[in-house]
């Protein structure tokens, strides 16, 4: 069996005993990074976070005090190089008409232009519901050296009964790196089959590869360099 493929059987065993649910690894895997109500920041003096009960019973639930449509907005916080998959709003308005709380997905560049929007979708007005939008088809790759992302929520005040966003839940999933252009290892090319993940492993800092230039891509891992592979790609530590 060739060396990268025993290192990736060991990387997955590691992650499942690591990690209940695998949340941080893996690439089919969806991670889920929840936004609660109170994290939304108001964009108007008038929009208030209204709580029942001192917050031990009822509803928590972000809403506006004013009159007409006001905004609130929340970071995404998701690793680089993750490909943002859903959008799930979480939200409460019965007043039988709808549309009185409405979400996008925005991407801006470093000095807030925007570069995208993605519609989540608006509230149907029959009561408190759930809208998920699969994103995965955008293309979503989050950049956090040059992007933002942010939810937008609008909240109109339509009296009682009442109009609020309870938060909202993103999800992603972990990606591997593109290839570069140019091979690190003389003797895995452009072309061979284990290319991209070979370079992602080298780019990571995780291998050098096994002198003279080259990665030996069909001599098998010793125990001893399992231990390196895995140290390095879990960042183990103990303290």
């Amino acid at each position: 069996m060739k060396a990268t493929l025993i290192v990736a059987c060991c990387l997955a065993l590691a992650a499942a005993s690591l990690a209940q649910d695998a949340p941080d690894y893996g690439t089919s895997h969806v991670t889920y990074v929840q936004i609660p109500g109170p994290a939304f920041v108001a964009q108007s003096s008038t929009a208030v976070l209204a709580v029942s009960n001192n917050g031990l019973t009822g509803q928590v639930l972000r809403v506006v005090g004013g009159s007409g449509a006001q905004y609130f907005t929340a970071p995404v916080q998701a690793p680089s190089g993750a490909l943002l998959t859903s959008v799930r709003l979480d939200l409460c308005d019965a007043t039988g008409t709808g549309g009185n709380v409405a979400g996008d997905l925005v991407v801006t560049d470093a000095f807030g232009n925007v570069q995208t929007t993605t519609v989540i979708g608006s509230s149907a007005g029959t009561g408190c519901q759930s809208i998920l939008v699969d994103v995965s088809g955008a293309g979503l790759t989050v950049d956090n050296n040059t992007k933002h992302y942010s939810i937008v929520v609008s909240l109109t005040n339509a009296g009682a009964p009442q109009v609020g966003l309870a938060g909202a839940v993103v999800g992603y999933k972990l990606q591997v790196s593109p290839a570069p252009g140019a091979a690190t290892f003389g003797d895995v090319p452009a072309n061979h089959p284990f290319f991209q993940f070979v370079e992602a492993l080298a780019a990571s800092g995780i291998t050098g590869g096994c002198g003279n230039g080259n990665y030996c891509p069909d001599t098998p891992v010793t125990r001893g360099q399992m231990a390196v592979f895995l140290a390095k790609a879990l960042g183990l530590q103990w303290q």
